[in-house]
């Protein structure tokens, strides 16, 4: 089997732009070449999440086939929501390991600034079950709110302790010129629960803020002449769930991340704790924390103490998040998997906003729904 290795990246900083989707995916997709040093004539394969419904480009991988001229053995545009640039990661990983192509590109860009509000809520009431759930006027948030209610309650967590996971983050992303908040000062966890209300008990600082964005990454099947990373694990799963909990479990477990995760590792030949870094996409802090439990690597009801201890912060023993994660980045969601991706290799180069010493391994993630189905990709660096 043939090694995936990531010879360039390219992302745009999470922000709102002017520029057409196709403007900002041909920005990034040549900057992860230039970044690869590699032709568009050698990209044999592109994958990437189908651009969100308000896009005006339709039939996008195709229109851009034809006009980068690009000539290829493998095509992907998937929809899975959250996991969907994820999922295009995970199709390239597998045919350039099989050796079905040479050169992968997988880039993702969104533009949620043009959508407007009726449409974005008619998007969203159509992915949950339109017979039972739509009536109701459900709405993402609502539906963490509920899983972070009942995960206070089963494991006596007290709100100051979920604020400080967003306090970590946001303070992570005060350093990071690609995210939302950089060079913005952190809030306190007393400010976090005096932001306005979204869904009870979910506050406005709690809530990831929806940007614009694009990413790229080139996969090739040979290595370089300085740093090699390498994909070493890719993993998937998806419980018997649709949004609102999975069949027969407590709201507060995530058994997507523990399959998801364990799969990858394994994969990879590793076990949670050899990683250095954690990348994962937790749109919510209570995600962030459900996440590292399920991976075993804190008891249950202990991931938000241990943020709020210091154990998951850039000095800590296990750094979640570095890059500022969805809350402090900002979340163009169908982008978000592929800037952890990006992050990622940052880290293992030696070049991340905060980068942390002698990281060799890294976990990233990316989640649809309620974290229904997770993706997870465990990078390491070969030198």
């Amino acid at each position: 089997m043939t090694t995936a290795t990531v010879a360039g990246i390219s992302t745009l900083p999470n922000d709102t732009y002017d520029a057409e989707e196709r403007d900002m995916a041909a920005t990034v997709l040549g900057d992860a070449l230039d970044d690869a040093a590699v032709e568009p004539g050698d990209v044999d394969g592109l994958y990437m999440p189908k651009p969100r419904p308000w896009t005006s480009q339709k039939f996008f991988s195709t229109f851009l086939t034809r006009w980068l001229g690009l000539d290829l053995d493998r095509s992907l545009e998937v929809y899975t929501g959250g996991t969907s640039g994820g999922t295009a990661f995970r199709s390239a990983v597998a045919d350039v390991r099989s050796g079905a192509v040479d050169t992968a590109a997988v880039l993702a860009v969104e533009r949620n600034s043009t959508v407007e509000t009726d449409d974005y809520f008619e998007y969203i009431l159509g992915i949950f079950d339109r017979q039972f759930q739509s009536p109701m006027g459900p709405s993402i948030p609502a539906v963490y709110a509920q899983s972070l209610q009942r995960y206070c309650y089963e494991h006596d967590v007290d709100r100051e302790t979920i604020a400080t996971v967003v306090e970590k983050n946001r303070r992570n992303a005060e350093s990071n010129p690609d995210a939302l908040f950089y060079e913005s000062a952190a809030p306190t966890p007393a400010e976090i629960l005096d932001s306005r209300p979204i869904s009870d008990p979910l506050r406005l600082y709690e809530c990831p803020a929806p940007t614009d964005g694009a990413a790229a990454l080139i996969l090739t099947s040979d290595g370089s002449d300085d740093v090699d990373v390498e994909v070493t694990g890719i993993g998937y799963d998806h419980p018997p769930s649709h949004l609102i909990g999975v069949r027969g479990e407590s709201m507060s477990r995530l058994p997507a991340a523990a399959g998801g995760t364990e799969a990858a590792l394994d994969d990879a030949g590793l076990d949670a704790e050899d990683l250095d870094v954690l990348e994962p996409y937790a749109p919510f802090p209570h995600v962030e924390a459900i996440i590292t439990e399920e991976m075993g690597l804190f008891e249950r009801g202990e991931g938000a103490r241990a943020a709020a201890d210091g154990r998951t912060a850039t000095d800590g023993e296990i750094p979640v998040s570095p890059s500022g994660g969805c809350i402090g980045r900002g979340h163009p969601a169908m982008v978000t998997p592929l800037i952890n991706h990006a992050e990622a290799v940052r880290q293992l180069r030696g070049t991340a906003a905060n980068q942390i010493d002698g990281a060799r391994s890294v976990l990233t993630t990316s989640e649809h729904g309620h974290v229904d189905g997770m993706n997870a990709a465990v990078f390491e660096v070969k030198r």
